[in-house]
Parts: C-alpha cells; sequence; structure tokens
C-alpha cells in the first residue's frame, strides 16, 4: 500500500514500488493538501487500483482541535507530529490488514534500519529534506512494515524520475506544514476557531512594564520578532515568553532567548535509549538548528542540557534527539518555570 497525496515524492514512492514488482495499491487520505484527483491520474498511469478514504472527522478530532487548543494556550506544536500517528499512520495500518498488505510506502524522506528485533529511523540521505523529525512518534510495529524509498534519494533525483515517467505530479510545489490554515496562517485559523486567542493583550517587559498591546496570543510563538509593533531604544524586541493566563506577552533582547536547558513531556523512543542519560544532538523545531547536548530520561518525560546556549526553544514544539544518524527520539517543550 502506498499513501499518495497528489504530491510529487508520493508518486515516485509507488512509482518505485511498481518497479521492484511488487502489487501495489495507492491510497489517498481525503485531509487538507492532498489532491485525490492527481493522486488517480498517477495510479491509472502506473496501472495500479487506488482508493480515497474520507479522514476529515479524524482529522479534525486528532489534529485541528488540539492544534487550536494547544495554539489559544500559548503554546506553538507542529501538527505533522501529531497527524502522523494519529491518523495518516494509524489509518494505512488498518486499511493494509483490511486490504492484506504486507507492507505500506510513503514519500517521506527517512529512512528506517532494523537491528535485531528493533527498528530505526534514520535520516534522509538529503539532509536538506529530512522528514525523520515529523515520523518521531511511529511506533515499532509501524516500522517493522513501512517502506520509504526517497531516503537514499535527492529531491532532484525525485523530480527527475517523476518527469522521466511522465508522471502529471512531476512540478507540484511543496505542501505546507499547516496544510489546513488558510493560505498557512494558523493564527487566522485559531482566532476564527477561538476568539479569545484574538483577542489584543498587554506586551510586557521582563520586569513587568507595558510596552505595548498584541493584537492576540494567536498570532505569536516564543522567538518571533515581526508583528510586535515596538521600536524605541530597547528594541529591536523578541517575543520571550507567552502568558496565555494574563493574555500577555512578554519580550526582551535576542540575546535573551539563547538558554541553556529546556524541558520535555510526552517522550517517545524510537528503539531502547543508549542510556537514561545520554549525550546527543537536539533539534527544537523542523529542520532547525541542532545543538549538542545531555539527554536525562525522567518519569515525567525528559530534561534537555545543552552544552551550549540554544535559541528559543518554543513551548508546545517538539524536540528531537538525534545520535548520528539515528533518531531516538522526542518529545514536547514545556513552558519554563514562571
Amino acid at each position: 500500500m502506498v499513501a499518495l497525496s497528489g504530491g510529487v515524492d508520493s508518486a515516485a514512492a509507488a512509482l518505485l514500488a511498481a518497479r521492484r514488482g511488487m502489487q501495489v495499491i495507492g491510497i489517498t487520505l481525503d485531509t487538507p493538501g492532498a489532491e485525490p484527483e492527481q493522486a488517480r491520474e498517477v495510479c491509472r498511469l502506473l496501472g495500479i487500483e487506488h482508493y480515497e478514504v474520507d479522514v476529515a472527522a479524524l482529522f479534525e478530532e486528532q489534529v485541528v482541535g488540539p492544534f487550536v487548543a494547544s495554539y489559544a494556550s500559548g503554546r506553538t506544536p507542529n501538527p505533522c507530529v501529531v497527524c502522523n500517528p494519529r491518523v495518516k499512520f494509524a489509518t494505512l495500518a488498518r486499511l493494509a490488514d483490511e486490504l492484506d498488505c504486507d507492507a505500506i510506502a510513503t514519500g517521506h524522506y527517512a529512512r528506517i534500519r532494523g537491528e535485531g528485533a528493533e527498528h530505526h529511523l534514520l535520516r534522509a540521505l538529503d539532509r536538506g529534506k529530512d522528514q525523520s523529525y515529523v515520523l518521531y512518534h511511529l511506533a515499532q510495529p509501524t516500522l517493522a512494515r513501512l517502506m520509504l524509498p526517497l531516503g537514499e534519494l535527492t529531491k532532484d533525483e525525485v523530480r527527475d524520475l517523476a518527469h522521466d515517467a511522465g508522471l502529471p505530479t512531476a512540478d507540484r510545489p511543496e505542501s505546507q506544514d499547516a496544510c489546513f490554515a488558510p493560505e498557512g496562517d494558523a493564527g487566522a485559523l485559531v482566532e476564527a476557531i477561538c476568539p479569545e486567542a484574538g483577542r489584543p493583550g498587554p506586551i510586557l517587559d521582563a520586569e513587568g512594564k507595558m510596552l505595548g498591546e498584541h493584537r492576540g496570543l494567536a498570532h505569536y510563538t516564543v522567538g518571533q520578532r515581526r508583528g510586535l509593533g515596538l521600536g524605541g531604544p530597547g528594541g529591536p524586541y523578541y517575543v520571550l515568553r507567552i502568558l496565555p493566563e494574563h493574555s500577555a506577552l512578554v519580550v526582551g533582547a535576542e540575546r535573551e532567548l539563547w538558554v541553556d536547558g529546556c524541558e520535555l513531556e510526552a517522550v517517545h523512543l524510537v528503539g531502547s535509549p543508549p542510556g537514561q542519560t545520554f549525550d546527543a544532538r537536539v533539534m527544537t523545531r523542523y529542520r532547525g538548528t541542532e545543538t549538542p547536548a545531555a539527554v536525562e530520561l525522567t518519569s515525567e518525560g525528559a530534561v534537555v542540557r545543552f552544552r551550549r546556549p540554544h535559541r528559543a526553544p518554543a513551548p508546545g514544539q517538539s524536540a528531537v534527539f538525534y545520535r548520528g544518524e539515528r533518531l531516538v527520539g522526542g518529545g514536547t517543550i514545556t513552558p519554563p518555570p514562571a
């Protein structure tokens, strides 16, 4: 079974599976950003069956609702991190069982390697396209039957494959992370569903002095500079903290964004960890900067202590830890103590 969104990556994954002599079935999950007509045309050209599955209610329940609630509480989650395990792969696994499919393939840029009884998640060879960050929640049973044909390829090689095969999706542009937000504006979506997240409130400095007024917490994240409307000798200002209980932003100088550590909840490990405490390179935003750190697993989640200052880990985002090519695990960044 190949998950087909209607984009070039999933189409190339289906093409490669078919070229390996596999019997391929195409599945399109009807989520925002998917183009079933394009996926159907790809299947027609490849001579494979195509099914379209309505997961709108599940997507709304598992992704959109929690995304809006998280933003309204001053956090800024990555929706793909939630969508992959709870919607995409959960649905694909169920359908694969129903249709008696041995394996599931997707167009994600990452790799899987089996080591004994465990399956490890590895970065893609094309580091600029690597998507392992958004897959860290996948469980061992999913990894055991998952194929990622693009993990060894570059984006240019994938487009060349699609062009050579005459696939109609060869030149389709990249999809956005918040695919369900109109024009990619997450703040506008949150405000439309949760109006209180769009109410103006105070902008404070670290001492509590009011410097101005923001246009609603839904439009800000930790580390943000644009949209504050502040100037003066103390600037430029950046969002240091979001205080939903006071509908307030705390701002300060850029140097105040650099921290020595952060704490995580809802930690998920991809296979056995190298120890209760281990060294890793930690990334706190999708395709963001990696910083060497010590990761300590705890009963509540994990504590990350950076070896050098790290910029603006935002509550709600995921911190993911790597050792070489292997993704060891990750968790959700919690707000710092008051």
